[in-house]
């Protein structure tokens, strides 16, 4: 009938045992107990009459003559005072009824307003299911006036399917009412609506069933939604069974609705053994990552991917690639979750493998473009020193001796670069500015190139706290690439600035603090930003020559200093390498170079080494200085 407040903000379903009996009251017939108060009374007032007035009219007057007179006055006086009475008594009806009327007037003004507005359909059906009243919403709901409504058979021409109007009769004769029946019903143009009824059996003034009431609500849209509810979840089912990746269906506790063949295949588990429950396959390693993760896509409703492990029901460990997505219903509300579950066990492996083969050719790469630099280092050393040997002449001497020491110096960097990327070396540190140190290194690494430098390093630099050799492999490194870029000359920019890093501005990288910011820019050809990710990577080079450790060791000697190094580059325009290192915030003088000491001394020292030429190379240095050397090979 109506949807009424039930208090609560809720609508519910007004009954036909709440409407009908306004029905049964309005078209009740007319009471007839007026009518038989009345009759009484005047039955007694006339018996009365009768009995007593003829006694009481001889004990008064003896004489006939008189008696009979009074007699006729009797009979006058009878008629006047029964007048007088009926009209006092069905004034006083007349006026209850008149309040009745009144009362009847507004219950049925009220009622008619109630029926008229209902969009829900009243209807009243005789015991052979004819319909012998219907409210006026029949027509916009199914079509029919009322006047064509009125005479139909509920079975033959209202139902669908005539068998659902046998189970409403059963379930009305057993319960004695019914509620929230569903059946499908006919309109006029022949297409089919959904109602949902309450009804009851409708009884006469001696409570004989003569009939059925009912109210009948159209839920068309919400069997529609459930109809397109069912065929989506049969749809998804349908794409989980065939999809070849284990996948599960949960509710809002976890527990699974729905596992597809592929889970059971990979998995172990039947979908019986898992009913109700929470599927045992969450690593303890792995439990609060999947619980983030799930708390995360109920808090944002969208899809997420990421990897993690979960076992077998045979104890065995699987890598997972997990996605996941909420399931919503057609009012967008999430009532469940959708779990895709990629097994990349194998593929993991062949990745181990083919990162192994990798290895194994970037060894070689390696392993060649070490032996090449060796080689020419050597080449350098022993070349100058055979020189040297055969001229007589003292700066010559010196000369091929010095460069002999700086290919030695060449092959001790490489050295060192070797040791510093494979064993990671901790940084030696010490307190100094950077002013100085930078120039020479750069100009150092430049020299004899068709590359010039400039600088833009500001006086009040802070100092750093940095071990000297590294930072110059890692400064050396980035000049000597920008050289690379620039293979018919150009110049690198070395330029150093002061930046406080704040907490908002570190990017989780840096702590806060101070740092000195150190910028190499060439005018290069540029990196491609498809190498940029790469160009830390150990053994990576875009270059035929040379290790591919530069920008590695680079990269791990500044981590290791608590700083970061940055690339930014566009083909055809330049690179500019960013390095951030841990500053004191203060500026320090730079120290005088002391004037050269020749060291000399007495004692006596043990040299033990395997290698019989480093024995000998630094016993003679000792023995220049004045000492007494010994040397052995082990301490036996």
């Amino acid at each position: 009938m109506q949807s009424l407040d039930n208090g609560r903000g809720h609508k519910k379903f007004m009954g036909a045992q709440e409407i009908f009996p306004m029905i049964t009251f309005l078209s009740a017939s007319s009471d007839r107990k007026p009518a038989l108060k009345i009759a009484l009374i005047y039955l007694v007032f006339s018996g009365a009459w009768i009995l007593f007035s003829d006694r009481i009219l001889v004990m008064l007057v003896s004489d006939p003559l008189w008696v009979n007179r009074l007699q006729t006055l009797k009979g006058w006086a009878f008629v006047i005072a029964t007048s007088v009475l009926m009209f006092l008594l069905l004034q006083r009806e007349f006026r209850k009824l008149m309040t009745v009327r009144k009362q009847l007037k507004q219950s049925e003004a009220t009622y008619r307003m109630v029926v008229d507005s209902s969009p829900d359909l009243l209807y009243r059906t005789d015991l052979e299911g004819r319909i012998i009243f219907v409210s006026p919403s029949v027509e916009t709901l199914s079509g029919f006036t009322v006047e064509e409504a009125v005479g139909m058979k509920m079975a033959e021409d209202v139902y669908l399917v005539p068998e659902e109007r046998v189970s409403f009769l059963e379930l009305l004769r057993k319960n004695g009412h019914v509620k929230n029946f569903e059946a499908r019903l006919k309109r006029k143009d022949g297409s089919v609506w959904w109602a949902a009824t309450n009804a009851q059996f409708f009884r006469d003034e001696k409570g004989e069933i003569v009939g059925v009431e009912g109210i009948t609500r159209d839920v068309t849209g919400k069997k529609d939604a459930e109809q397109a509810l069912e065929a989506s979840e049969q749809q998804l089912r349908a794409i989980l069974e065939a999809n070849p990746d284990p996948m599960v269906m949960y509710d809002l506790n976890g527990h699974p609705l729905f596992l597809n063949p592929a889970f059971t295949q990979v998995f172990g588990w039947e979908f019986d053994e898992l009913r109700g429950r929470t599927i045992p396959f969450v690593p303890e390693d792995q439990a609060e990552l999947s619980a983030e993760k799930i708390r995360e896509i109920f808090k944002t409703g969208e899809p997420l991917s990421f990897e993690t492990r979960r076992k077998t029901k045979d104890h065995r460990t699987l890598d997972i690639i997990l996605s996941a997505a909420v399931v919503k219903d057609n009012t967008d509300t999430i009532y469940g979750m959708v779990v895709n579950l990629t097994d990349i066990s194998e593929r993991k492996i062949l990745e181990a493998q083919y990162e192994q083969a990798q290895k194994m050719e970037a060894l070689g790469t390696l392993a060649g473009g070490i032996a090449h630099d060796f080689n020419n280092y050597l080449s350098g050393i022993f070349g100058f020193m055979e020189l040297a040997r055969k001229h007589n002449r003292q700066e010559k001497v010196d000369l091929y001796l010095t460069k002999a020491l700086e290919s030695s110096d060449r092959a001790r960097s490489l050295t060192h670069q070797l040791l510093t990327f494979s064993k990671g070396g901790s940084p030696v540190r010490e307190i100094a500015p950077l002013d100085p140190f930078l120039k020479e290194t750069a100009l150092f690494a430049l020299s004899g190139s068709k590359v010039s430098c400039e600088f833009d390093i500001p006086k009040d630099l802070w100092c750093c706290n940095y071990d000297r050799n590294q930072i110059s492999q890692v400064i050396d490194n980035i000049v000597i690439n920008a050289q690379h870029a620039m293979p018919d000359g150009g110049a690198v920019t070395l330029s150093a600035k002061n930046e406080v890093i704040s907490r908002e501005t570190g990017e989780n990288i840096l702590d806060p603090g101070p740092y000195v910011c150190i910028s190499v820019a060439d005018t290069g050809t540029g990196i491609a930003p498809k190498y940029l990710d790469r160009i830390f990577d150990p053994f990576f080079s875009t270059k035929q020559t040379g290790s591919g450790l530069g920008l590695a060791t680079s990269y791990s000697i500044v981590k290791r200093h608590g700083g970061k190094i940055q690339v930014a580059s566009s083909l055809g325009k330049g690179t500019c390498v960013d390095i951030y290192l841990p500053a004191t915030g203060q500026v320090m003088a730079h120290p005088e170079t002391p004037d050269p000491v020749d060291y000399r001394g007495t004692g006596d020292i043990l040299i033990m080494d395997d290698e019989p030429v480093i024995r000998e190379m630094l016993g003679q240095m000792l023995k220049d200085l004045g000492f007494s050397v010994q040397a052995a090979a082990q301490g036996d």
